[in-house]
C-alpha cells in the first residue's frame, strides 16, 4: 500500500485532504509538527508529501529544501499563492 504524508496546518483541508485519500486506498500520515516535519518525513519515507507552504513556525519551502537535501522522496505543493516566483 502506498503511504502519502500530508503536511497542511488548516485542520479542515489536512481531514479532507487524508480522509479522500484513505478512501481511495493509500496509507495516509498527518504532520501537524512543522518545525520538525523534514526529519519527520525522512524518517517515515512516504512515497508522496503533499505539502502546504503558507505553514506557522516554518516556511513550506524551507520543509521542501531540507527534505530533498535528504532524500528523493517526491513532494507536491499545495498553495493559495499567485505569485510566479512561489510557482516556479
Amino acid at each position: 500500500m502506498k503511504r502519502i504524508a500530508v503536511v497542511e496546518d488548516e485542520v479542515y483541508m489536512r481531514e479532507e485532504l487524508c480522509d479522500m485519500l484513505q478512501k481511495d486506498g493509500y496509507l495516509v500520515e498527518a504532520i501537524t509538527e512543522f518545525e520538525d516535519a523534514a526529519r519527520l518525513l525522512a524518517a517515515l519515507r512516504p512515497d508522496l508529501v503533499i505539502l502546504d507552504l503558507n505553514l506557522p513556525e516554518i516556511s513550506g519551502f524551507q520543509i521542501c529544501q531540507e527534505l530533498k537535501n535528504k532524500t528523493a522522496i517526491p513532494v507536491l505543493v499545495l498553495t493559495s499563492r499567485d505569485q510566479v516566483k512561489d510557482e516556479l
